[in-house]
């Protein structure tokens, strides 16, 4: 069992050399991308919840 965990670590680090990491502009700049992106959905089906919302309330009355 031993020798599995340890065949296991050593090819995870060999792996881990070959990933190709962000720099940190790369980084932030994904980052501000994924926070704008959710924004913009969130506020969309906000936007589309409220107006269903009072169509549904309009046909109920």
């Amino acid at each position: 069992m031993k020798d599995k965990i340890q065949k296991f670590l050593r090819e995870v680090k060999v792996e881990m050399s070959k990933v190709s990491w962000p720099s940190l502009d790369e980084l932030k700049n994904s980052t501000k991308v994924v926070i704008v992106a959710v924004f913009l959905i969130t506020v969309f089906i906000g936007v589309v919840d409220r107006i269903l919302g009072f169509v549904i309330t309009r046909l109920v009355r």
